[in-house]
């Protein structure tokens, strides 16, 4: 019988937004085995369009170690901390990393959604509102969402695109 806790399993490590590549290729120069699925997006400047790949889940990023390896991927700059549940480390499965692997790696088109819930606390990431934390409200329309926003012991309801907006993770 093997030791669960010496055989390799694919760990899921929170890291600082846009910090993902970076990361992923120190670890690679460390001889660690990680995964960062990407797919390609246009984005739209004033000026410009680009077409660049990006984090299929932003700030995220999956190294395959034994678990007694995580404190030593956890010193690598920019990682914040182990994904756990129940201060149990969560990772996924290879079954599931190959799945990943084949959507990214194929031709048909794919979109990525949020899994966001009505009184999740959410923080809008992208335009003048950058760095506001709320509570998602409702969904209006299939792009729109509302936001209450505590500023000054008031209520603001913020008509915000989704894609504006991430799920706030609360230290705990």
């Amino acid at each position: 019988m093997v030791n669960s806790h010496s055989s390799k399993r694919w760990y899921i490590f929170y890291t600082y937004p846009k910090f993902e590549g970076k990361i992923h290729e120190y670890l690679q120069k460390e001889n660690l085995e990680s995964f960062l699925p990407l797919y390609w997006v246009v984005r739209q400047w004033s000026d410009r369009k680009k077409r660049m790949k990006v984090p299929l889940f932003p700030s995220y990023i999956f190294v395959n170690i034994e678990r007694d390896k995580i404190h030593e991927v956890l010193k690598t700059p920019k990682i914040v901390r182990c994904i756990s549940f129940n201060r149990i480390p969560a990772y996924l499965k290879q079954t599931e990393i190959n799945s990943i692997k084949q959507i990214v790696d194929n031709e048909f088109p794919f979109e990525v959604i949020s899994d966001l819930s009505i009184g999740d606390s959410v923080v809008i990431t992208k335009g003048a509102l950058s760095g506001m934390e709320g509570i998602l409200l409702e969904e209006r329309g299939n792009q729109r969402f509302a936001l209450r926003l505590e500023l000054l012991q008031q209520s603001v309801l913020v008509n915000v695109p989704s894609e504006y907006i991430e799920y706030l993770e609360i230290p705990v």
